[in-house]
C-alpha cells in the first residue's frame, strides 16, 4: 500500500485483492444494467468534449467530472484506460461567435481550447490520453463520407452532402426514437436546399469561406456528427468499449454517430454507451441557448474544487442535478469538514487495533461494491462518511493512520484533493490555547471566551469536542 506521502509524489493507488463483484453498468443502447466486459486489459473510452466558442459552464464541468470519476475508478480496479476527449473547433456556433469577436474561427478555437484546459486543471480532472481536434481530422472525415457514399448512405445536393437515414434500418436504436417526417437529425431551418427526407442530416456543408477545406463535393466544412465518428475511429478503431457524453447528446448526435460509423464499417461501433445527467436550474436544463448557465470560472471563484467535486459526485452521474447556492454551500461545508478531519487524523498516534483494521476493510469493500453497481457514488459517499465517523470515534485512542490511507485513496476517486501539511502553532498561540483549557477546567467561561475571541483575531478557530479542543486556521 502507498504511504500518505506518496500521494503528493503522484503515485497511483491500486485496488487491493478484496472479494470482487463484477462491474455492472447501465448501457443506454440496451437500456439494461449489464456486466461490463472490456475488449482487453486497456479500456478504450471516448467522451464528447467541448465546442470551443466560450467558457465552459457548470453542466460541462459535471459531465467532465463524471467521466473523470469513472476513469479513476476503472484504473483503481486494475484496468488501464485509454480516454479520448475530442475538441470541436469547427462548428456553426464557432463561426457565429468568431464574427461577433472579430477574429478567425481558428483564433477563437485556440483561445477557448486554452481556457478549457485551464478549467480541467482547476477542477482536478486528470488528463485524457489524447484531445483530437476536428481541424486536424479533415482527411479522415472526407474518407468516411466517401465510404458512406459508396455504401449508398450519402448523397450530394447543391449545398452539401447528407446522410440517407431511411437506408440505415437500425436508426433510432440508441434513442428509441421512431423516425418520421416530424423528426430530424439536423436543424432543417438552416438548410438552403431541398433534402430527400427531412430527417437526413448534413455530413459536409458547402461554404467558400477562407477557413474551410477542399473536398470531392466542393469547398466547405464537416457536419457536427461526422466529426466524432471520424475522430473516435481514428483514435480507437472501428469498435471500442465505451462512448460517453451528456444525456442531451443521445439524440441526434450519438444516434447519428452510430448510423454513420456502422453504415461505413458494417461493424458494431460501441459496446457500452454511458450518458451523464444534466445540470438543471429550477428544473430546466442549464444551457447557453437558454441563458441560464453559470460559467466554470465563476463557480470556482466562489467555491474550491473539493466543494464542486463533492457537489457532483454525491449525486449519481446519470441523475439530473439541480444547481442552487444552498446545495453548493452544503457541499462546501462537507469538503471543509473533511479537510479539517484529514489534518487531525494525520496527527493520530498510538497502537494499531485489529478490530478497527477489520472495520476499515469492510467499509472499503462496501465502497467497492457500490461503485461496481453502475458507479453508485451516493452509496459510496455514505461509506466514505462511515469511515470518517469510525476514525473520529477512535482519534486519541488508537492509531488510525491505516484508515486515513484508505480514506485518501477512495476520496481520490472522487477527484478530491487535500492539503496534508500540518501547520505548526507558534509558542504564543499554544500558550493561549493552554490558558483557555485551564480556564474552562475551573469553569471560568468568561476568560475562556475572551481567549477564544483573541485567537480568532489571530486567525485561529477553536472547536470543543468530547475528545478535546481542536483548532484550524481561518
Amino acid at each position: 500500500m502507498c504511504s500518505i506521502a506518496d500521494r503528493d509524489k503522484g503515485v497511483r493507488f491500486t485496488r487491493p485483492a478484496l472479494s470482487k463483484m463484477a462491474l455492472r453498468i447501465v448501457n443506454t443502447l440496451t437500456r439494461k444494467k449489464e456486466v461490463f466486459k472490456s475488449k482487453g486489459k486497456t479500456i478504450e473510452m471516448y467522451v464528447c468534449g467541448p465546442t470551443v466558442y466560450g467558457p465552459g459552464h457548470l453542466g460541462h464541468a459535471r459531465t467532465y467530472s463524471s467521466y473523470d470519476v469513472i476513469k479513476r475508478y476503472l484504473e483503481f480496479s486494475g484496468y488501464k484506460v485509454k480516454l479520448i476527449m475530442n475538441i470541436t473547433d469547427v462548428h456553426d456556433d464557432m463561426i457565429s461567435q468568431a464574427k461577433k469577436e472579430g477574429v478567425s474561427m481558428k483564433k477563437l478555437g485556440e483561445k477557448y481550447t486554452k481556457e478549457f484546459f485551464n478549467e480541467l486543471k482547476e477542477l482536478n480532472i486528470e488528463k485524457a490520453s489524447s484531445y483530437p481536434k476536428v481541424s486536424e481530422h479533415i482527411k479522415e472525415i472526407i474518407e468516411l463520407i466517401k465510404k458512406l457514399e459508396k455504401n449508398g448512405l450519402a448523397y450530394a445536393t447543391d449545398d452539401g452532402v447528407y446522410f440517407r437515414v431511411s437506408k440505415f434500418k437500425a436508426y433510432g436504436k440508441l434513442s428509441n426514437i421512431k423516425i418520421d417526417k416530424e423528426k430530424t437529425g439536423t436543424r432543417i431551418k438552416t438548410d438552403k436546399y431541398e433534402k430527400e427526407k427531412a430527417q437526413d442530416f448534413a455530413l459536409w456543408k458547402l461554404d467558400n469561406g477562407d477557413e474551410f477545406w477542399n473536398s470531392p463535393w466542393g469547398r466547405g466544412r464537416p457536419g457536427w456528427h461526422i466529426e466524432c465518428s471520424a475522430m473516435s475511429m481514428k483514435q480507437l478503431g472501428e469498435n471500442f468499449d465505451i462512448h460517453g457524453g451528456a444525456k442531451d447528446l443521445i439524440f441526434p448526435h450519438h444516434e447519428n454517430e452510430i448510423a454513420q460509423s456502422e453504415g461505413a464499417t458494417k461493424k458494431k461501433f460501441v459496446n457500452y454507451w454511458l450518458h451523464a445527467g444534466l445540470i438543471t436550474v429550477d428544473g430546466q436544463k442549464m444551457s447557453k441557448s437558454l441563458g441560464n448557465f453559470t460559467i466554470i470560472p465563476e463557480i470556482l471563484s466562489k467555491y474550491d474544487l473539493n466543494a464542486v467535486r463533492a457537489f457532483f459526485s454525491q449525486a449519481h452521474y446519470q441523475s439530473p442535478l439541480d444547481y442552487n447556492d444552498k446545495a453548493l454551500q452544503e457541499s462546501k461545508m462537507v469538503a471543509d469538514r473533511l479537510q479539517d478531519f484529514v489534518l487531525r487524523a494525520k496527527e493520530s498516534k498510538g497502537k494499531k487495533n485489529a478490530k478497527f483494521e477489520s472495520e476499515v476493510r469492510k467499509i472499503k469493500q462496501n465502497f467497492i461494491n457500490a461503485m461496481d453497481d453502475n458507479f453508485n457514488t451516493p452509496i459510496a459517499w455514505a461509506e466514505l462518511h462511515k469511515l470518517v465517523s469510525l476514525m473520529n470515534k477512535n482519534l486519541n485512542k488508537i492509531n488510525v493512520n491505516s484508515g486515513l490511507k484508505v480514506f485518501l485513496e477512495l476520496a481520490h476517486i472522487f477527484g478530491l484533493k487535500f492539503n496534508l501539511k500540518v501547520i505548526n502553532l507558534d509558542s504564543e498561540i499554544r500558550k493561549l490555547i493552554a490558558e483557555r483549557e485551564k480556564a474552562r477546567s475551573v469553569k471560568d467561561f468568561k476568560s475562556a471566551d475572551n481567549i477564544r475571541d483573541e485567537l480568532k483575531k489571530k486567525g485561529i478557530v477553536l472547536e470543543d469536542t468530547p475528545s478535546g479542543v481542536r483548532w484550524k486556521k481561518q
